[in-house]
């Protein structure tokens, strides 16, 4: 009986002895801190912007075309509607709009300014014979054949003396929206106003089977000459779309020069067949440097 007292003690006091040396190993564990030799390392090593640096990505220059042979500093301005923004607004027309008020301070500053205007023809047989033009020459372009040619555009050109070439795509003449053949042929009487091939229908010709190309050039061509009794020999692409079949077809039927919608001020034989052309908006001409 005695025995058993002593060994019950002595469970007794080897349990409380384990007892106690495992919550202090689990205090232990808890208080040890862990290395953090790795962890300090890496934020360190990061460093964040209070102030984060954005650069701007600069826009892509356009490739000039190679400016060699017999080269002339000719500016070309195109426009296309010339009506009241307001006006254009309702319309839908104003990414092709130039106000007619900021088109009188554009003519006006070029009376001003000392420049000369010439006409399509003037320029393209200066190149081809090699020969000068009037300093400070500038061509001015009108697309498309629209009903405010004649109604706004036309009274400025020539209250200020401008001449000026109009780009006709004969198909879309006597339409509503556009000018009527009589219109035409009274602004051609001013003796300010040459005509341009724009093709019949307005027609992007780098899309067209030689057959259509052939059809959209000679046709309007053809309603040109009949219609104003000019010689229809400069040509327009319309959209500024054209290939090599397209030029190909233009010299055969007699064409001496065409102008794209490539940006430039210097015209050159080399490329007589896309000349440049520049748009312009509603801001005063000083902003394009002329």
């Amino acid at each position: 009986m005695k025995t058993q007292i002593m060994m019950r003690k002595a469970f007794v006091a080897l349990f409380g002895f384990l007892f106690f040396a495992s919550i202090v190993l689990s205090v232990n564990a808890k208080t040890t801190p862990v290395p953090q030799t790795k962890i300090t390392k890496t934020i360190a090593t990061v460093k964040p912007s209070a102030k984060p640096v954005v650069k701007a990505t600069p826009a892509p220059k356009p490739t000039p075309t190679p400016n060699y042979g017999y080269c002339l500093y000719v500016p070309v301005i195109l426009y296309h509607h010339i009506e009241p923004q307001v006006e254009a607004a309702i319309k839908k027309h104003t990414s092709l709009n130039v106000d007619n008020g900021y088109f009188e301070l554009q003519m006006a500053y070029l009376n001003k300014a000392g420049y000369t205007t010439i006409t399509a023809l003037d320029l393209v047989n200066a190149l081809r014979n090699h020969t000068g033009l009037p300093p400070k020459s500038i061509l001015v372009t009108l697309d498309d054949g629209y009903d405010d040619l004649y109604t706004n555009a036309y009274p400025i050109l020539k209250k200020y003396n401008i001449k000026a070439s109009l780009l006709i795509p004969s198909g879309l003449i006597n339409n509503p929206g556009y000018s009527t053949w009589g219109q035409l042929r009274e602004m051609q009487g001013s003796g300010l106003i040459y005509f341009i091939d724009h093709t019949w229908s307005h027609y992007p010709l780098a899309s067209g089977s030689l057959d259509k190309i052939k059809t959209e050039i000679e046709t309007a061509k053809a309603q040109l000459e009949q219609n104003t009794g000019q010689t229809s020999n400069i040509f327009g692409y319309p959209y500024g779309s054209f290939s090599n079949l397209s030029i190909q077809v233009l010299q055969q039927d007699g064409f001496l020069g065409a102008f794209s919608t490539i940006g430039g001020y210097y015209q050159c034989d080399s490329f007589i067949m896309t000349l440049h052309r520049n748009h312009v908006g509603n801001t005063q001409l000083s902003a394009y440097g002329l």
